[in-house]
């Protein structure tokens, strides 16, 4: 499985999951707090002024505690994902269209 992270300016960060891991909260903590936020500052510094909004699927993990913890800590916002049409929403759709 790959994570992928992308802004309106491209590709901030796609990580290739390790075959036997499971993505739990923690795990997607870990993440965002080490690979995520390092990408964004080597890639993007300003995103990080201006303030880095995720825009995620209804998983439970984004609700772990940690999680949550870390996005208040890092002022990050977090937008509604829109509804599903089957297991394709219009996020994915842009990514998807795009990757070739």
């Amino acid at each position: 499985m790959l994570v992928v992270f992308f802004s309106r300016n491209g590709l901030v960060l796609d990580h290739p999951m390790p075959v036997v891991t499971t993505v739990n909260g923690h795990y997607y903590c870990t993440l965002l707090q080490d690979k995520v936020r390092l990408a964004v500052c080597c890639k993007q510094p300003e995103l990080l002024e201006h303030g880095v909004i995720l825009l995620q699927d209804s998983s439970t993990l984004y609700h772990h505690c940690d999680v949550q913890i870390l996005m208040q800590h890092r002022g990050w916002e977090v937008l509604a994902h829109p509804p599903y049409f089957l297991d394709l929403a219009e996020c994915d759709d842009w990514l998807l269209a795009h990757v070739e």
